[in-house]
């Protein structure tokens, strides 16, 4: 049977007992989808919705939330990220938002919820529009007004070059957010449209990931990911995924490798961008192999060497000039050479220096700021502060490492993770040439010294004690988890997570410090990790000793909310 298009989705008679997601341990039907939408639809009709900004975390209640709002005759925006000074950069773009989880302090929210009384959807206008945002030169997010009807032919277009390798009703899981038009074409429509299953939650751990994967299911991922795999052992060859995809950024040789032998599947690689979606692909069987276009879409290099697309799912003619530096193959492939633009990659994902510039300039402590992306083995995002009077006297009181974790903690409100600078240096003004240009090597040049990346040389390796409570059979005791603990230091840049390894080496430390258990290594243990951890933050450590089975259990929780639970063999006194 032919898979269905987006646009006839609920048009086209598909089985009420087709399993189009599984979230939280549910499975979801396609009757169940269908009611869901209707429900939801009557809902943003009743609210007189012209244009919906949907945030959702959960990919099947963005595609609820997706065709809800199309169903009603209103637009769709889905905006960059679900930071609140993003959303609320975003006011006077949007009637309603609509979202999966309470949102405090947005009181124009509608939630998702399931089923409800509404009319049935039918065929849906190929025209109706769905809007997305990227990084633009000038420091402002750029709109990118798409349809439904590209949407659609990407998906089509995808399933052409990659849907031979998947099993019709295998599992579509991510690392990545569907909030992208990488998530949102690979992660919702394309399984919406080819009969796959939708994942609905991201995975933010591998632990998650891994134990979520069965055999001929699909891995939509990114370098950022891909690039940590250390200590992991290979997967079953009865649970490999048939496809593992990466897109942001080109992967890492070694990565690529780990990442093979672990999945027992080479990395498909995606390149593509907002404005085009997809673009090429690469299979990473091969060192270094030259990027093919997808079917239908034409790659060109123009007078300056600079890409130029013609794809039937761009929007108006069809044709995009980029910023990205090609070389054209003889076999009709092409090689990337670099960008030509202000756009930098980092982590894989897609960074304005110019909006992480405005933003710091609109800080009270910043009187002018300049952002760099620093090579090396992976980039890294570097920012130079001209302080003012204000941040000038607070630099003083706090010393550069804090006042730098302070504008991070403010930049966050508006930028991803990527968009956070890792270095800072604070200078009475910015350097500039002799015509008073900023040039690149003169700001790079700030940070030649590595030795001196970190203000603090010397940094903590353990959570700092701020209480401790004996037990019956064990201690509890009160932590608070700085961002600048060494163990953090490579893992997850970027992103606020303190990693599992850490919490468990801490574990088994204070155990044998406090309770005399263990030797305060932990050789032989069993963990499950229940929500994420991050730093910056204060948690409360419960261990108790079973001495009888030689064995120490953990718990951390925050609050009432249990983070990570589980058990450690002991050995030594």
């Amino acid at each position: 049977m032919t898979a269905p298009t987006l646009s006839r989705l609920f048009a086209d008679g598909a089985p009420e007992d087709r399993t189009v997601a599984v979230t939280n341990g549910e499975t979801i039907s396609f009757a169940r989808f269908r009611a869901d939408v209707a429900g939801n639809a009557a809902r943003v009709r009743r609210a007189g919705v012209r244009r919906g900004l949907l945030v959702t975390q959960d990919a099947y209640w963005g595609a609820v939330g997706l065709f809800a709002l199309l169903q009603a005759g209103a637009e769709a925006i889905l905006p960059p990220n679900a930071q609140p000074g993003t959303i609320a950069g975003l006011a006077g773009a949007w009637d309603l938002l609509l979202c999966d989880q309470p949102r405090s302090g947005d009181e124009n929210a509608l939630m998702l919820e399931p089923g409800g009384e509404g009319a049935a959807p039918g065929p849906f206008d190929p025209a109706a529009p769905v809007t997305v945002f990227t990084s633009g030169s000038t420091g402002e997010a750029k709109r990118i007004a798409k349809t439904l009807a590209l949407l659609e032919w990407e998906a089509a277009t995808l399933d052409r070059a990659l849907g031979a390798m998947v099993p019709m009703g295998a599992t579509v899981h991510g690392t990545v957010a569907h909030q992208h038009v990488y998530g949102l074409a690979f992660r919702l429509c394309w399984p919406l449209a080819s009969g796959r299953v939708i994942a609905g939650p991201a995975h933010e751990l591998w632990e998650g990931a891994l134990s979520a994967l069965a055999a001929g299911d699909a891995l939509v991922t990114s370098p950022a990911h891909l690039s940590r795999m250390d200590g992991i052992a290979p997967i079953a060859p009865a649970r490999r995924p048939s496809l593992v995809l990466s897109a942001g950024a080109p992967l890492a040789e070694p990565a690529a490798e780990q990442a093979a032998a672990l999945f027992g599947v080479p990395v498909t690689e995606i390149f593509g961008s907002t404005e085009t979606g997809a673009i090429a692909l690469r299979h990473r069987s091969s060192p270094d192999p030259a990027w093919q276009p997808l079917p239908g879409i034409t790659v060109e290099a123009d007078g300056a060497g600079l890409l130029r697309v013609r794809s039937p799912f761009v929007a108006g003619d069809g044709l995009f000039e980029g910023a990205d530096r090609i070389a054209l193959e003889a076999e009709g492939g092409f090689r990337l050479l670099g960008r030509a633009d202000r756009i930098v990659k980092i982590e894989g994902k897609r960074v304005s220096l110019a909006e992480v510039e405005a933003r710091l300039r609109a800080l009270p402590e910043v009187a002018d700021a300049v952002a760099v992306s620093l090579s090396g083995p992976a980039s890294r995002l570097a920012a130079v502060v001209v302080p003012s009077g204000e941040g000038a006297a607070r630099l003083a009181e706090v010393g550069a490492f804090r006042f730098g974790r302070q504008l991070r903690r403010a930049l966050a409100a508006t930028q991803e993770p990527a968009g956070l600078p890792r270095h800072w240096r604070f200078l009475d003004a910015l350097p500039s040439g002799p015509l008073g240009k900023q040039r690149h090597a003169d700001i790079a040049s700030l940070f030649e010294d590595t030795a001196s990346m970190d203000p603090i040389p010397h940094r903590p390796t353990e959570p700092d004690i701020r209480a401790t409570r004996p037990l019956p059979d064990g201690l509890e005791l009160d932590l608070f988890l700085p961002a600048n603990l060494a163990p953090l230091e490579g893992h997850f840049p970027g992103m606020p997570i303190v990693p599992g390894v850490a919490q468990i080496d801490w574990a088994a430390k204070l155990a044998a410090r406090h309770l005399g258990a263990g030797d305060g290594v932990a050789r032989n243990f069993q963990v499950k990790f229940r929500r994420v951890t991050v730093p910056d933050a204060s948690v409360t450590l419960t261990l108790r000793h079973i001495a009888a089975r030689r064995r120490l259990t953990f718990e951390y929780r925050s609050a009432d909310e249990v983070l990570t639970s589980g058990s450690i063999a002991l050995e030594g006194p």
